[in-house]
């Protein structure tokens, strides 16, 4: 289980993951544990906001919302 926030769509249905690769990101629908266990979680909101900042400037993301991964837990699961 993971600590911290993840950057998730407004819906909360699809969470950001790294490629298998690590190489680039994948919005990944929520559908197991497993998933959430996959996702990029970032320990603190500054880095979470410093990073979801820099992947918009890079046209990589869509606007996403920064979520405490706790609350999709609990909302899922």
């Amino acid at each position: 289980m993971q600590r911290g926030y993840v950057l998730c769509n407004h819906d909360l249905s699809h969470v950001l993951c790294f490629t298998p690769g690590k190489d680039g990101v994948v919005l990944q629908d929520i559908d197991s544990t497993k998933v959430l266990n996959q996702a990029m979680c970032l320990h603190d909101l500054t880095e979470a906001k410093n990073i979801s900042q820099r992947l918009q400037d890079k046209d990589l993301t869509a606007d996403l919302e920064i979520v405490n991964v706790a609350r999709l837990y609990k909302k899922f699961f």
